[in-house]
């Protein structure tokens, strides 16, 4: 009986919740119906069953825990409670709600922590909060409606309380917190977790951007602040301190090892290491820049070496690496790039200097903290690899007085010797690998490989002396080699660094010699400085004679001993490296620390005050120009004794000597300023002045910087011709990649991936040249490499060049360089010719001939002698694009199918004109006049280029996918944009004519695009798509431009009268050039239809669409020849467009009915008569 009545309770407590929410969710569906004074009973009454009201009983007498049946009762319907409160509630009752009816609504969102027991169900609604309210923040979809403005305050209000009062650790709680029936659902909770990390991170960007937008949008009026705790600084602080805490409570629970509670850490350092949250260094005290790590670390320090009479214990030695080392390798990086600088940032304080030469107990401590963070080094770990990567990666810079870089080198070298001798080994190995790389000494500033050196440096002194593998070390090729590349830097500097390098190596490596032992004398210790110090206007060195000298006969170690005296060219540095070897941090002894405050490294758990001069300075000595990496100055050669000459008589004149360590004031002088005459009557002319010879070199007459000019070399790769075609204001570059581009894009068309991969990146260059220099021959170059393009990589250009079409950035001139190449490169995939572009164009007398324009207009076949027709179509080719070319060949070929026919009847048979020319070898060809074969016989007989490559991929295979039908998709998707916004603007009463569109629909650009489609749908007439699939929409493209054209040429033409007639007239002509563009397109299209199966799918499939065809062609037809158009008082479509444009479209529009009417006379029974 006491079981049935405690189900009977439970399942009633359960009914209670979700009813309560299911209540208040209809009452806010229905704000009409509500009062004031019922939202605030319906609130309350909610609450209280909640347990979340502040006059709430306790949820149970013998246990703190809320059941789970309220957990997903709130999870279930609190979230679209939420979104009506912000959309339907705050804007309309919320003013009107008295302070505890406001408090109420607050706490649905945010509720009060201070009750203990409703902790778990508070937590579930902070979480619920922190998933619904970002995303009020976003920008307003065009079809959503923005949030309303009385709700806006509301939400930075609440979501400034929630981010004080619940911080990554509830959210944690409450989503991994529940009993265990919830916390077998993992996979439900990891992806709750993932949702909520993602909103609890972008909580400032939103917010700053939404207050933003808000403030722009109000145009200044109300305008509201981002409060101080959503900052990015204050709250990334804040998300950092609790994330320390979620840290150091999970180490401590039973559940510690396990890998969820570890991946939960990891996803929060991978989401803040994503949006640049783990800095290299911490920012100044007055940046907005956020830094994890600096809030991190004094909390983590803390916990991790707490005081000796703390009850908190420490962190589990694996925590911190079971961590870290599962992260991603680039994550990884990241963090140990930030941890180790901000480790050694407040290590050494002002009150006691870091030594070089003493053993520092606060370097040992830093590199145990780093030591209990990444774990022990381990080579080919991951936290090995990462730490080794930062440190020899030869970008750190260094100086005299950047301590806190000297304290980071120590310690990763004490990390490293930590461990056994073969990490130091290879420690010393990376950074050889870079420190004697040719270029790095070249390249490099002084600062990066002053820090690299005392890595090595370092590193060397871990090792004991006169070890074997130190003995091999130094006699390496590249080991020596790397001395003679430093030797013969300009810099002396830099040749220090090599030169103390390899006297410290031979201390290491060569015992001293006896007492007895020969010595130097001090005329070969002067000619060995000599030698050393000497760059040779060769290049040459005195390497060999250092290292080796003759008297002895054997090794000796190397002794510059007066090299290092003095200030200045780096001698300081090369004296505080010199008393850097031999140290080692191990031998330091840390001192008892009872309040655990030495631990800290320096760090406070208070707020930091970091300033920003405080940052180490990249500079390292005053005589160094640190923006070059060399000295500022230079100093003169001095005349060396007789005896110094009589040595070096075979060597040649040195450019740099550098003997005296106290030099002359003179020598410090600038070493461009001359020597003055000694006497007033010298024939010789005075030196040039430092201001002579910037006058010299600013003189544009003189064009100094051309005759420095590299020539450009000719590319051999696709991405040297990328590099060459972005050079836009280097005409030299442009004519280069123009020149040799379409070659290389054929030459690479079937080696490896280079042209696939690089392909695009070409085709986006080419087409956005200009041509500001006037080059020759650019948009036939031009044109070239876009037809390689397509011919050689389709696959990736062709639906490129698709897509840029319909881009309104590009002119009307770039889009027909798109189209033409699309045609051309689809007839050199089918196997078809190509037009070659005419380079030259020929002109009569100026007072013979009208201009081109007028002229294509006014003349006719008729009105031009048979002795100059050869040259007209000559004449008429120049002025004519490969587009054109080949659409008049296709067009003469299929008008002439039906001129054929008539031979059969002997009253209309004619008498047929041939052309002769020689064929492929030997063979002679004949075809007749007006055909296509003729017209493809003069191209050939005038090109010398003509290719027989085979194609990379039959085009009939591609066509639909890669050329026709993203072209037709695109289009439609253009055209039902541009009549959306057509529509609009007549209802609202403005004239939109389609201005703005990127010229795709006016008719010059229609006209080149339907030319385009019919080259295209002839090269395709093979494909297995090409009856059932581009026939009819081909067709049905044809038909709506084409049946569109002529109603809008007439509302043009009757608005605006009398004065319009000059701009009707130019658009009539235009729009005459579309149909007949249209008409060739459904040409195209039923003679392959009817080559293919005679019109059999067209009919049976598309009956309407062909009848359609039928009955606008006729209807054209009917205008041309019978003068009964409407357009221009019935003189037809076109008229006044000449004699070629009046015959085409009479033409195109007689070949289409006779098509239609075949294939009804195939397919009689369908009714498709005419």
């Amino acid at each position: 009986m006491a079981n049935s009545s405690s189900s009977y309770v439970a399942a009633d407590s359960n009914n209670a919740y979700s009813l309560a929410l299911k209540n208040l969710r209809d009452a806010l569906r229905n704000p009409t119906s509500l009062t004031p004074d019922d939202l605030s009973f319906h609130l309350s009454s909610t609450l209280q069953t909640l347990h979340l009201h502040a006059t709430s009983t306790l949820i149970s007498t013998a246990s703190t825990t809320t059941p789970d049946d309220l957990l997903k009762s709130i999870a279930r319907y609190l979230l679209s409670i939420q979104g009506l409160i912000l959309s339907d509630i705050v804007p309309t009752f919320y003013d009107a709600l008295d302070r505890q009816a406001q408090a109420s609504l607050r706490t649905l969102f945010v509720p009060p922590k201070s009750r203990v027991e409703a902790l778990v169900a508070s937590r579930q609604v902070a979480l619920s909060t922190y998933l619904t309210l970002p995303a009020f923040l976003n920008a307003p979809k065009p079809a959503t409606p923005t949030l309303p403005r009385q709700s806006r305050s509301f939400v930075i209000e609440v979501l400034d309380t929630l981010v004080d009062s619940y911080g990554i650790d509830d959210v944690y709680h409450s989503v991994f917190g529940g009993t265990k029936g919830k916390r077998g659902k993992e996979g439900a909770e990891e992806l709750q977790w993932e949702d909520a990390v993602r909103a609890v991170v972008a909580i400032p960007a939103k917010v700053g951007n939404a207050i933003g937008r808000w403030n722009s949008e109000s145009g200044g009026a109300g305008r509201e602040d981002v409060p101080d705790r959503l900052l990015s600084k204050p709250y990334f602080g804040t998300l950092s301190v609790r994330l320390e805490g979620l840290m150091y409570e999970l180490s401590q629970n039973e559940y510690h090892g396990t890998g969820r509670d570890l991946e939960t850490i990891r996803l929060v350092l991978e989401k803040l290491s994503s949006i640049g949250l783990i800095t290299s260094q911490p920012p100044a005290i007055d940046s907005r820049a956020p830094s994890i790590l600096s809030a991190l670390l004094p909390p983590l320090l803390a916990h991790l070496h707490p005081p000796r009479d703390s009850p908190l214990p420490p962190y589990p030695a694996d925590f911190f690496p079971s961590i870290l080392l599962g992260l991603p390798s680039s994550t990884l990086n990241t963090v140990v790039s930030s941890l180790i600088p901000h480790l050694s940032y407040h290590l050494i304080e002002n009150v006691k200097a870091l030594e070089p030469d003493i053993p520092d107990e606060r370097i040992r401590r830093a590199q145990v903290v780093l030591s209990n963070i990444v774990g022990p080094p381990k080579i080919g770990g991951e936290a090995w690899n990462a730490v080794l990567r930062y440190a020899s990666s030869g970008k750190c810079e260094l100086s005299l007085n950047d301590t806190r870089r000297q304290a980071a080198n120590r310690m990763i070298v004490l990390w490293v010797t930590s461990g056994d001798e073969a990490g130091l080994k290879a420690l010393i190995e990376s950074i050889l690998a870079i420190w004697t790389d040719p270029k790095y000494v070249k390249f490099t500033f002084y600062a990066q490989q002053f820090n690299l050196t005392h890595l090595l440096i370092l590193s060397l002194s871990q090792l004991p002396r006169f070890s074997p593998w130190l003995i091999a070390l130094s006699h390496r090729s590249k080991t020596i080699m790397a001395f003679q590349s430093y030797l013969s830097h300009p810099d002396s500097s830099i040749r220090r660094l090599g030169m103390l390098v390899a006297e410290i190596l031979s201390e290491l490596t060569i015992p001293e010699p006896p007492n007895g032992g020969p010595g130097k004398a001090p005329n070969e210790e002067i000619e060995e400085l000599r030698k050393g110090l000497e760059v040779d206007e060769d290049g040459s060195d005195g390497l060999d004679q250092t290292k080796a000298p003759s008297s002895g006969g054997g090794l000796k170690r190397l002794k510059f001993s007066g090299m290092w005296d003095g200030d200045g060219q780096g001698k300081e540095e090369a004296r505080w490296l010199r008393k850097a070897v031999g140290i080692s941090d191990k031998e330091a002894t840390l001192s008892d620390d009872p309040t655990g405050q030495s631990w800290l490294l320096g760090w406070r758990t208070e707020p930091i005050a970091i300033r920003q001069d405080s940052a180490p300075s990249p500079i390292l000595a005053p005589t160094d120009d640190p923006a070059r990496g060399r000295t500022a100055n230079a100093r003169e050669p001095k005349p060396t004794s007789s005896k110094s000459k009589t040595n070096s008589a075979h060597a040649t004149k040195p450019k740099i000597v550098m003997l005296d360590p106290d030099p002359d004031p003179d020598q410090l002088e600038d070493p461009m300023e001359g020597y003055a005459s000694s006497s007033p009557s010298s024939s010789r002319s005075p030196s040039p002045t430092p201001s002579y010879l910037e006058e010299v070199a600013a003189d544009p007459t003189l064009a100094l910087d051309a005759t420095q000019k590299k020539k450009v070399a000719r590319p051999v790769y696709i991405p040297q011709l990328v590099e060459l075609l972005k050079e836009r204001e280097k005409p030299e570059c442009i004519e280069m990649g123009l020149k040799f581009g379409e070659s290389l894009v054929r030459a690479k068309r079937e080696f490896g991936t280079e042209l696939a991969e690089n392909a695009v990146a070409v085709a986006l260059m080419t087409l956005g040249l200009n041509d500001p220099f006037h080059l020759e021959g650019f948009e036939e170059k031009r044109q070239g490499v876009m037809n390689a393009l397509v011919a050689c990589a389709p696959k990736q250009v062709a639906p490129f060049l698709c897509e840029q079409y319909f881009n309104a950035q590009f002119s009307l001139q770039q889009k027909s360089v798109i189209l033409t190449a699309l045609a051309m490169g689809a007839r050199e995939l089918a196997g078809l010719s190509v037009p070659q572009a005419q380079n030259t164009r020929r002109i009569d007398f100026p007072s013979k001939v009208l201009p081109i324009a007028l002229h294509r207009k006014y003349i006719s076949e008729a009105d031009v002698p048979s002795s100059r027709r050869a040259v007209n179509d000559t004449d008429r080719r120049s002025t004519t694009g490969q587009l054109e070319e080949a659409t008049n060949g296709i067009r003469n070929l299929l008008l002439s199918k039906g001129a054929k026919k008539g031979d059969d009847v002997p009253e209309i048979a004619r008498e047929r004109r041939l052309r002769v020319g020689v064929g492929s070898g030997k063979n002679t060809m004949v075809a007749e006049l007006g055909t296509l074969s003729a017209h493809q016989m003069e191209m050939a007989q005038d090109s010398s280029k003509a290719s027989s490559v085979r194609p990379v991929m039959a085009f009939k295979d591609i066509a639909a996918e890669y050329f026709i039908m993203p072209l037709i998709n695109r289009f439609w998707l253009h055209f039902q944009d541009s009549s959306i916004r057509e529509s609009r603007a007549i209802s609202t009463g403005t004239r939109y004519r389609g201005a703005g569109a990127g010229m795709v629909l006016s008719p010059m650009a229609l006209e080149k695009y339907l030319m385009t489609l019919a080259v295209l749908l002839h090269a395709a007439r093979h494909s297995s798509v090409f009856l059932a699939v581009l026939c009819p929409e081909a067709l049905e493209l044809a038909l709506t431009i084409g049946s569109r054209q002529p109603s809008s040429t007439r509302s043009l033409a009757t608005i605006g009268g009398a004065d319009a007639d000059a701009d009707a007239d130019a658009e009539i002509t235009a729009e005459g050039q579309v149909i007949g563009s249209a008409l060739e397109l459904s040409l195209v299209v039923l003679d392959g239809s009817f080559e293919l199966d005679a019109g059999r799918t067209l009919a049976m499939e598309k009956p309407a669409l062909l009848l359609g065809v039928g009955e606008w062609a006729t209807a054209i037809f009917q205008a041309e020849t019978e003068g009964s158009g409407e357009i221009r008082g019935g003189l037809g479509i076109a008229a006044g467009q000449g004699g070629r444009g009046e015959g085409r479209i009479r033409a195109n529009a007689a070949g289409v009915v006779l098509k239609v009417g075949e294939i009804g006379e195939k397919w009689g029974h369908l009714g498709l008569r005419f």
